[in-house]
């Protein structure tokens, strides 16, 4: 079993995880990067949120650009109800480009 998720640019399109509840008003973010290729110039976590009623997402925060590995992370507050992660790489990165990481469970807390 490999554990985390490898992500190639390809045709440029970002990736999106499935969308989980919120486990508080405000949480720390965090991603364990353990390999990228030697042409990654970035790839930005953008973290997005929305109500159950909404018909559109919002950007709640994100991620400084990743070019190597190490342990990122973003504090935030206000999330609403539902959440989700978006995987973008730069435009300037080839599409052979990746990156293998594991996102961590959201430590959440009150406001």
């Amino acid at each position: 079993m490999v554990v985390g998720t490898t992500l190639y640019k390809l045709d440029g399109n970002p990736y999106y995880s499935p969308e989980f509840g919120r486990g508080g008003l405000a949480a720390r973010f965090a991603a364990d990067v353990t390999q990228v290729t030697g042409s990654l110039i970035g790839l930005t976590i953008t973290v997005e949120h929305r109500n159950s009623e909404d018909t559109t997402w919002a950007t709640l925060g994100s991620f400084s650009a990743i070019t190597a590995t190490g342990a990122p992370t973003v504090d935030l507050t206000g999330c609403k109800e539902v959440v989700r992660f978006v995987y973008t790489f730069d435009a300037s990165d080839a599409a052979t480009a990746a990156v293998h990481f594991l996102m961590q469970a959201p430590s959440w807390r009150p406001y």
